[in-house]
C-alpha cells in the first residue's frame, strides 16, 4: 500500500461503526462486518469516504460499490507520476493537473478522491451508462464540485478515450485513469467465480457494463493504447488499472510492438490478498524513478519493467569521508563540464528526484543536475556530429539533425542506508560483445562492467534495502533512448574511479 495511503495501517470497524450509524447497523459482532454482503461494503465506503475525505455520496445498490483504499492508492500513485516527471515551470504555487476518468462509474470516486485529496487536480469523467452517470452527476453536485468535474456521456462514440476534448483543450491533459471490465462475456465472469477455490473476499454488486467488455481488459486497453498512437503527446500519461498479472505482460507487448518505450507499471496492494497493477505510457520524454516505474516484486514481471532509470557508483569503502567528498564532488562537475550542456548546475539545495525516492536524504551530501542533445561525450558521437555540421556547411545535407534532450540528475550520498543494486538483464552481455572492436564504434570508449549497478527498487522503496559504503547515485530524468543513458553512466563512473585513482598516486 502506498506509504501515504491513510488506511496503510488497517481500519478500525468498531470505532467507525460508533461515528457512523449506517455501519454500525452491519456490525458483525464488535470489530467486523460481513464483506459478503453488499450493504455493508457500501456503508462501508460512504463512512470510509466521509471520514476521511469529508465526501457524501449514494450508491446504487445495482452498481459497482468501490474498495477505497485501492482506489487510493492509485491516485497516490498518479500524483507520484506527476510530480516526478513534471517539467520545470516558471509561475509559483502548484500547476493546474487535468485528468481524464475513462467510466467514471455511478460513484464517481476517482474523481471525487481526486479533487478531495488534491485542490488543483480537475476532472473530465466518462461514462456510456445512464444510471450510472444520472448518480455520478448527484454525487458531484452534493459534493459541491460541479466547477471542477465535468461529466460526458460517450454512449454514441467509437472511441474510449474523448478526442474531441483532448484536442480542443488550450493545453496537453495531464493524465488517464481506467478501472476497465475484467471479463470477456458474462460466461467468463460465471466461469471466473466457479473457478475460485473460496468465494471472493467481498461481495461484487458490479452491472454488466461495468464488469463486461469485449476482449476484457487486455483488449479495452489495448484500444487506448492504438488510441493513444493517434493523440500522443496531447496527454502527458495514459494509465490503466489491471486485474490480472497476465494483462500487465500483454499490454507492455503491445507497447513496445507499437515502439513506446516510455512506460511504467505500478502495483497496488489492498490487504493481505488483493493486488492490483496499473501501466502507464508516455510519448514526452520524461523519465519516472524506478520507485514509481519498476514496482511489482514478482520475477514474473521482471522482463516486462521499464528499463531502470539509477545507476550506482559505489565509492572506495576505505577512503577518508572529508577528503573524499570533495574530490568526488569536484571530479562531477569537471566531467560534467567536459561536454557540451545547455544546462548544468550543482547545489547544495536538496533536489526532488531524491527526496522524492527516499523520502529523508540526511545522507545526500550534495547533488546536480544537467540537460543536453543526444549523447556529446562519446567520441564516435562527436565526430558523427562534426561530420554532419561540415556536410551542412558544404551543402550535402540542408541541415544538422537535432538530437533528443537528455537529462540526468546526480547525487553524492554519505555511507548510510541506500538501495540494493540488481542487474540490468542483458545490459552486460551487450557491453562485453563491444569490447575489443574498433573505438569509432559508439559505446566503445565509454563502457565498462557494471553489471550490478543499475538498480531496480524493491516495491517498499521508500525504505531501500540496507547498502553500505558511500556511492553517486545517478538518476536519468530526460531521454527516449536508454542506450544513450547507458553510455553517460560509463563515461561518469570512468572518470570519477580513475580520477579518484590518480589522485591517490
Amino acid at each position: 500500500m502506498h506509504p501515504k495511503n491513510v488506511y496503510k495501517n488497517g481500519v478500525s470497524f468498531a470505532q467507525l461503526a460508533k461515528e457512523y450509524p449506517g455501519l454500525g447497523k452491519c456490525l458483525k459482532g464488535t470489530s467486523s462486518i460481513d464483506f459478503h454482503d453488499p450493504e455493508s461494503i457500501r456503508q462501508l465506503a460512504k463512512a470510509l469516504l466521509k471520514k476521511e475525505f469529508n465526501l457524501d455520496i449514494d450508491l446504487p445498490e445495482d452498481r459497482l460499490c468501490p474498495g477505497v483504499p485501492n482506489r487510493l492508492n492509485y491516485i497516490l500513485w498518479l500524483n507520484d507520476l506527476l510530480l516526478d516527471t513534471h517539467k520545470e515551470r516558471s509561475s509559483p504555487g502548484p500547476p493546474k493537473v487535468t485528468g481524464i476518468d475513462i467510466g467514471t462509474g455511478a460513484s464517481a470516486i476517482y474523481p471525487l478522491l481526486g479533487c478531495a485529496q488534491f485542490p488543483n487536480w480537475n476532472f473530465f469523467a466518462t461514462d456510456i451508462d445512464s444510471k450510472s452517470l444520472s448518480s455520478a452527476t448527484a454525487n458531484i453536485a452534493q459534493n459541491g464540485l460541479e466547477d471542477r468535474i465535468t461529466l460526458l456521456d460517450v454512449s454514441s462514440s467509437s472511441t474510449i478515450l474523448p478526442e474531441e476534448e483532448i484536442t480542443s483543450y488550450p493545453q496537453p491533459i495531464d493524465f488517464t485513469m481506467c478501472n476497465p471490465p475484467f471479463y470477456t462475456s458474462i460466461n467468463d465472469m460465471l466461469s471466473s467465480a466457479k473457478k475460485k477455490a473460496v468465494p471472493p473476499l467481498s461481495a461484487c454488486t458490479g452491472s454488466t457494463t461495468e464488469m463486461v467488455t469485449d476482449g476484457g481488459e487486455v483488449t479495452f486497453v489495448n484500444r487506448m493504447v492504438e488510441q493513444s498512437l493517434k493523440l500522443r503527446e496531447k496527454i502527458r500519461w495514459y494509465t490503466s488499472m489491471l486485474g490480472k498479472r497476465s494483462s500487465v505482460e500483454k499490454v507492455v507487448e503491445k507497447l513496445k510492438e507499437n515502439g513506446v518505450g516510455n512506460y511504467v507499471v505500478g502495483e497496488f496492494v489492498q490487504g493481505a490478498k488483493t493486488k492490483r497493477w496499473a501501466v502507464g505510457w508516455s510519448f514526452g520524454d520524461r523519465r519516472a524513478g524506478d520507485h514509481i516505474s519498476r514496482q511489482p516484486t514478482s520475477h514474473l514481471l521482471k522482463s516486462h519493467l521499464p528499463f531502470p532509470t539509477t545507476f550506482k557508483i559505489p565509492l572506495p569503502i576505505d577512503a577518508n569521508l572529508s577528503t573524499l567528498l570533495p574530490q568526488v564532488e569536484e571530479l562531477m562537475k569537471k566531467s560534467c563540464a567536459d561536454f557540451p550542456n545547455e544546462t548544468f548546475e550543482w547545489s547544495s539545495v536538496q533536489l526532488p528526484y531524491f527526496a522524492t525516492m527516499y523520502g529523508a536524504v540526511e545522507n545526500l551530501y550534495s547533488n546536480g543536475k544537467g540537460v543536453t542533445s543526444g549523447n556529446t561525450w562519446a567520441r564516435a558521437a562527436r565526430r558523427r556530429r562534426k561530420k554532419l555540421e561540415k556536410d551542412a556547411e558544404e551543402g550535402r545535407v540542408s541541415e544538422v539533425p537535432q538530437e533528443p534532450k537528455f537529462g540526468f540528475a546526480a547525487g553524492i550520498f554519505i555511507g548510510s542506508s541506500g538501495p540494493t543494486p540488481t542487474a540490468a538483464k542483458g545490459t552486460l552481455s551487450a557491453q562485453e560483445e563491444k569490447k575489443g572492436h574498433d573505438e569509432d564504434q559508439d559505446m566503445v570508449d565509454e563502457t565498462d562492467a557494471w553489471d550490478n549497478d543499475f538498480i531496480s527498487l524493491p516495491a517498499s522503496s521508500m525504505e531501500p534495502e540496507a547498502s553500505k559504503g558511500s556511492y553517486i547515485l545517478l538518476r536519468w530524468t530526460i531521454g527516449l533512448d536508454h542506450v544513450v543513458w547507458e553510455s553517460f553512466c560509463g563515461m561518469l563512473r570512468r572518470k570519477v574511479l580513475e580520477g579518484l585513482a590518480e589522485m591517490k598516486t
